[in-house]
């Protein structure tokens, strides 16, 4: 690129000069050899240039109203959750119920034994019977007293409402009937299972009682095992007998019982239709979202409850379920089930459009549905093998509903980004940059929309690092925008890392090496305030975007760039014609009109790579000075310069053993760096070069 530009320039000299000798010398008059050293200064170029000449805006190099240059680096969906990439919400429920039938009631049931004159005087004795006989002529007589007798034992007629039962509640009345013409003393009754003649409770005891007259006791039948045939010992304790009475044989006292209030543990039994009351009717159906989310409120646009409903008992059973703060469209979720004996049944109970209140339960308000359910059994008016632990068995689940909203509080998940360290590759570059640059406002935006109702806190800490100099990003925690209520679904918002919050002119100004990074982001960063009001929606969603944005504002305090190029000054082929040591003078001057806030001095060094050594350097007279800026940092009026770069002869001479040329840039803003000063398109430069050359020649 820098190949030999001097020597066609010299070249066109030497051309130029010989046409001009006029022919009036006599060469011959010369001496054989002459020098020849003249003084010659050409005009090499001029050139205007303006930023808008050489840049155009497009997505990155941004130019405003006022042609202030931003340079602008977006980057579109860097971030894209949905709600299930945070959360689960299928499969909440998973509710199991065993609702035991226990205790159940029974119809009453009654008998009565009539246990006759004749029967009874027999009891007494055959003398006492037969005087009885020879007065049942209808006319008055004297009824003889008699003691203490046991009439024996009678048995009661099959009861019909049962085989054989348990029972677990109920009341037993015995009564006894006076039919006879003459009072009675108490009477001694006990009670008999006819299968294996076991007593029922304990002896009875009927008060006495005159003639046309009821007496009786009750039984607690609690914990009694009675079998439909009953047998009643009957122990009379005597009478007084009674004077001018009719004495009928075929007059009695009958002994009755009657159970009632009955209600049965066990047994072979008819189950009259009934609700069970051995339940409370109550329960809640609990959900499960997850650890630490509580749950207040949900709408479900579309879904249903499956249901598996099992009966253990050898009774028809209906089951009734209602969901009372569960309202679908306008009524409470209700559904009835007839579930045949000793079989099961499954099926969906639909809760679309359905809004779920999770919070009435005053033992916990929230993940629970309150569930209010009755339990109907019959025995279908059959006799049936019962026992009290039969149950029935209810499972329900809710899977993959769509959700419209979810209201609660979603916990403080949290996700975090370990430590890393990122390489910007400027190792290289920055080996050949001393001095100080500040860019003064760069920002980095997030673009979000989010339709997550949750406040995140997001902690960002980078540390920048060039050589042994670190700069911290210096960042405070912020929260993530989000919807606060269901009338407002989707935030669309932004936040700007910018010098009002962070030290991130420095970090960039460093420029660093390499960045060592983490961050974290955590739901309710605030923890829990005592109210649920976090909102998630079936479609949330958190998108988005990044903008790099550096506005051309910045100051430079000596900052010094080197670049090492091959030395174009060196000739290959040295025996020529023209050779740099042919040169006593060679300069470039240049006049600046610089409409830039940035002024620049340059330095030439020729370097021998071999030896490592630098063989000579040669500066700029003056420096390019620049433009005058006002308080805001634009350029107000532009300065001219005048500079000079000589090349002399011993620089020539060393460039004979300099393989490398190290030019030295040095720049600063207007003020070396004590203000900012901005770049706008409008701006421009123009020069003017002037070549003086002196070469020393010998013809």
């Amino acid at each position: 690129m820098y190949k030999k530009p001097l020597f066609p320039v010299i070249i066109l000299f030497l051309f130029a000069t010989t046409f001009c000798i006029k022919e009036t010398y006599d060469m011959n008059k010369l001496s054989v050899k002459m020098k020849y050293s003249p003084t010659l200064a050409m005009s090499a170029a001029s050139g205007e240039m303006t930023l808008l000449n050489i840049v155009e805006p497009n997505d990155t190099i941004i130019f405003e109203n006022d042609n202030f240059i931003k340079l602008l680096f977006r980057e579109d969906s860097i971030i894209d959750l949905k709600l299930e990439d945070y959360y689960d919400l299928n499969d909440m429920v998973s509710f199991n119920r065993d609702y035991e039938v226990g205790s159940i009631e029974i119809d009453n049931f009654t008998g009565t034994i009539p246990v006759g004159l004749n029967v009874i005087s027999q009891a007494v004795s055959p003398a006492f019977h037969s005087s009885l006989l020879l007065m049942d002529d209808g006319s008055p007589h004297d009824f003889p007293s008699f003691g203490l007798t046991d009439v024996g034992e009678f048995s009661f007629p099959a009861f019909t409402s049962f085989e054989n039962a348990v029972f677990s509640s109920g009341t037993l009345d015995i009564s006894v009937k006076n039919n006879l013409t003459i009072p009675l003393y108490d009477i001694k009754i006990n009670l008999f299972n006819s299968a294996g003649h076991i007593q029922i409770g304990t002896e009875l005891t009927i008060p006495a009682m005159y003639p046309g007259e009821t007496s009786s006791t009750t039984l607690d039948l609690t914990g009694e095992s009675l079998t439909n045939s009953i047998i009643a010992s009957v122990v009379i304790l005597g009478s007084d007998g009674a004077s001018n009475v009719i004495i009928d044989m075929d007059d009695n006292i009958e002994v009755g019982i009657m159970g009632y209030d009955l209600s049965v543990s066990s047994g072979t039994v008819i189950i009259p239709e009934q609700i069970l009351n051995s339940l409370d009717n109550n329960d809640t159906i609990d959900f499960d979202p997850g650890d630490d989310i509580e749950i207040e409120k949900l709408r479900v646009t579309s879904g249903s409850i499956g249901y598996n409903l099992v009966n253990n008992s050898s009774l028809s059973a209906s089951v009734n379920l209602e969901l009372p703060t569960s309202i679908r469209v306008s009524s409470p979720v209700s559904e009835s089930f007839d579930i045949p004996a000793s079989s099961s049944i499954n099926g969906d109970i639909s809760v679309d459009d359905t809004e779920l209140d999770l919070s009435t339960d005053p033992d916990q308000k929230y993940n629970r549905v309150p569930v209010m359910y009755s339990v109907t059994v019959s025995s279908n008016g059959m006799l049936v093998v019962f026992n009290s632990t039969d149950f029935v068995h209810i499972e329900l689940n809710m899977l993959n509903p769509e959700m419209d909203y979810v209201k609660g509080y979603f916990g403080q998940l949290e996700e975090t980004v370990d430590p890393d360290t990122l390489d910007t590759g400027l190792d290289e570059i920055l080996d050949h940059i001393t001095g100080q640059f500040h860019i003064s406002s760069p920002a980095i935006t997030m673009n979000y929309t989010n339709s997550f109702g949750i406040p995140i806190g997001v902690t960002l800490n980078a540390e920048g690092r060039r050589g042994t100099q670190t700069e911290v990003l210096g960042l405070a925690p912020f929260v993530i925008e989000h919807p606060v209520s269901l009338d407002i679904r989707e935030v669309s918002s932004s936040f700007s890392i910018t010098k009002d919050n962070s030290d991130l002119p420095d970090l960039i100004s460093l420029p660093p090496e390499e960045i060592t990074y983490s961050a974290s982001g955590k739901m309710n960063p605030e923890g829990f305030s005592g109210i649920r009001d976090n909102y998630v929606f079936g479609d949330s969603r958190f998108v988005a975007s990044l903008e790099i944005e550096v506005p051309m504002e910045f100051w430079i305090n000596n900052l010094q760039l080197t670049d090492t190029i091959d030395n174009f000054l060196k000739l290959e082929d040295e025996e020529g014609p023209f050779n740099p040591e042919d040169m006593d003078l060679f300069r470039l001057d240049f006049t600046v009109n610089n409409g830039f806030p940035l002024g620049a001095s340059l330095g030439m060094m020729l370097y021998d790579s071999a030896n490592h050594v630098v063989r000579k350097t040669v500066e700029a007279s003056d420096r390019i000075q620049e433009a005058l800026v006002d308080a805001t940092g634009k350029v107000t009026t532009a300065v001219e310069s005048t500079i000079s770069i000589e090349f002399d002869k011993e620089f020539f001479e060393a460039s004979k053993e300099s393989d490398k040329i190290i030019l030295v840039f040095t720049l600063n803003t207007t003020g070396s760096g004590t203000q900012d000063v901005k770049i706008y398109a409008d701006y421009s430069i123009s020069f003017k070069a002037s070549l003086v050359i002196k070469p020393n020649l010998e013809l």
